[in-house]
């Protein structure tokens, strides 16, 4: 695996649903080279909340790697960041988590349809890796 690739849902995609004093979770899913992990900040510091990763081995080097944080609720507007980064470079997920935040009824349903095909199109894809990894034992997957 030559480059990193942080893949959908980014962190633009997954702040519909966060409101004020509620516990939250963001995830981070990258590709990339062995050598990958993944860096997240809150308003431009390291996160100091636990935080829980999950890494696969695939050919030729790389690995997918899932990173997600569960933050409790929110008292002021917050930027999260994650940043997928290796030898072969780096890619950066950013949001602002605002207290202003609408509620999902209030959300356009054209933004609700994207956030859904999201997580359907990333369902898809972590199902046909985990059949192609059954059927050939991750040889020649990527």
């Amino acid at each position: 695996m030559s480059r990193v690739r942080l893949l959908p849902p980014l962190l633009t995609e997954q702040a519909w649903g966060v409101q004020s004093q509620e516990a939250f979770l963001l995830f981070c899913l990258a590709l990339g080279p062995s050598d990958l992990h993944i860096r997240w900040e809150v308003n431009g510091q390291s996160l100091k909340t636990p935080v829980t990763e999950y890494r696969h081995a695939l050919t030729a080097g790389g690995v997918f790697m899932s990173s997600w944080v569960r933050e409790e609720g929110l008292a002021k507007d917050t930027h999260y960041q994650c940043t997928a980064t290796s030898r072969a470079g780096n890619e950066t997920s950013k949001i602002l988590i605002s207290l202003n935040s609408k509620d999902e009824d209030s959300v356009p349903s054209g933004d609700l349809n994207q956030w859904r095909s999201a997580l359907t199109d990333h369902e898809k894809l972590l199902q046909s890796w985990k059949k192609a990894w059954e059927s050939c034992d991750g040889e020649g997957v990527l």
